[in-house]
């Protein structure tokens, strides 16, 4: 069989320099991934979100992607409450701080001060000055909804006391004149009983629960001889919050999670497509590469390999083009000759480089003689062609999977290979011969 020299398509060939037309994507050719009935790639089926969030994405570039959504979204969420969070308190502490005040000027001018020095021990309750004071610290805790209302002093050795608490004497929480004030308060109190009016501004968690206190002094002639103070219960406000709080950041969470999930799902749709192409098509040509070809036929089932047709082609003195005319040269002869086979075959089968300059075309539902036909058809068109200054050229061989003496298509596949490098010699002896004449 005579070899013939090869050229490219008029759209090709344009001012005497060589132009490749754009070749479509690996997806837009085989949309669904398959040919004749067997698997050429891994089918994608829709997405499961579950999956998507539990399964390893397919690139560290999405893994970090993911991370930083989910990252983003929930701080985002976390600083949202917190600063609600944060503002609720504050907004509470501004109408303590105005309660307070109110209570503390209705209070402090109705208070004598015979209230505190003259009342020392627990039988000075039935005094009328402890009953006139207590009473009206009674009053005015339950007309203003505050938990506790007493006012104290210090004892001959310092320590903080109590004189009257608004407490009923029924309450399990009464205190006595006299009674040592508990612990987690005294520092308020005592900094009061020193001179100093106090008013709460963060909540403080007592073993009778949370409260915000404030604290006013009472003074004779100018001295400090007690205090007024007054804890507001705040412990429901401050479950409530915690649990608001709570419930935010859990849907918060969900919402990063969604967000991935859905993040995740686009970043399937877009760069699947891209992965897909950058893994199975050869950048150089545009065609199918060695991995697809693999792939191709790791997925072929037994019975689908009869009648495969098998077309190898390589490039004729790429070596003399490289040292000649440069890489650049020899790359456009292998593009060239990629897409003459991709145009001529598109309708038959898929194209591969599978090699330096070596392509393998798979083909079905044509015959040897056909091929033959096809193949000089090609010929034809590459005598029209030079690149750099060479006449494109290629030597071809042919062969049919046979099960009678093929184990595996790359047994076919070698057959073929073998005659392409007949054919190939036969080209480089009829150029010495051309040479020498």
């Amino acid at each position: 069989m005579a070899i013939a020299p090869h050229v490219t398509t008029r759209n090709i060939i344009r001012n005497n320099k060589y132009f490749i037309q754009p070749t479509r994507s690996i997806v837009a050719d085989y949309p669904d991934m398959s040919h004749r009935g067997a698997t050429l790639m891994p089918t994608e089926t829709a997405p499961n979100i579950l999956k998507i969030i539990t399964e390893k994405p397919i690139s560290g570039t999405e893994r970090k992607i993911l991370l930083l959504v989910i990252g983003s979204t929930f701080f985002t969420a976390l600083v949202t409450v917190f600063i609600f969070y944060r503002s609720l308190f504050f907004d509470l502490d501004d109408r303590l701080l105005g309660r307070s005040d109110a209570i503390f000027s209705m209070l402090l001018s109705r208070i004598p001060p015979q209230s505190i020095t003259n009342l020392n021990a627990p039988g000075d309750a039935d005094t009328a000055t402890y009953k006139r004071t207590h009473t009206f610290l009674e009053d005015l805790r339950k007309t203003t909804n505050v938990r506790y209302l007493y006012t104290v002093k210090r004892a001959a050795g310092g320590e903080p006391i109590y004189v009257v608490d608004g407490l009923s004497p029924d309450s399990e929480d009464f205190r006595s004149i006299g009674d040592p004030v508990e612990s987690e308060i005294i520092p308020i109190v005592t900094r009061c009983l020193d001179g100093q009016s106090m008013r709460g501004k963060n909540t403080m968690d007592t073993s009778w629960g949370i409260i915000i206190p404030a604290c006013e002094p009472i003074k004779q002639d100018g001295n400090t001889i007690g205090a007024l103070v007054i804890e507001f219960d705040v412990q429901s406000f401050v479950n409530n919050t915690r649990r608001t709080a709570l419930i935010c950041l859990g849907f918060s969470f969900g919402v990063a999670i969604l967000v991935a999930a859905v993040t995740a799902l686009l970043l399937k749709k877009v760069s699947g497509p891209l992965y897909r192409k950058l893994a199975y098509t050869d950048l150089l040509t545009g065609v199918f590469n060695r991995n697809a070809f693999e792939l191709d036929l790791r997925h072929m089932a037994a019975g689908e390999a009869e009648g495969l047709v098998i077309l190898v082609c390589d490039v004729n003195r790429l070596k003399t083009i490289n040292d000649r005319s440069g890489h650049a040269a020899g790359d456009a002869h292998i593009r060239v000759l990629a897409h003459l086979l991709r145009n001529q075959f598109k309708d038959l089968g898929k194209t591969y480089r599978i090699g330096g300059d070596e392509f393998t075309t798979l083909l079905r539902n044509i015959t040897i003689e056909s091929l033959e036909e096809r193949m000089l058809k090609l010929c034809s068109i590459a005598e029209k062609i030079n690149i750099k200054g060479f006449q494109l050229t290629f030597s071809y061989g042919m062969a049919v999977f046979d099960p009678g003496i093929d184990d595996t298509v790359h047994s076919a596949l070698n057959r073929a290979d073998a005659n392409m490098y007949l054919y190939k010699n036969k080209f480089k002896y009829q150029q010495i011969l051309g040479e020498q004449v």
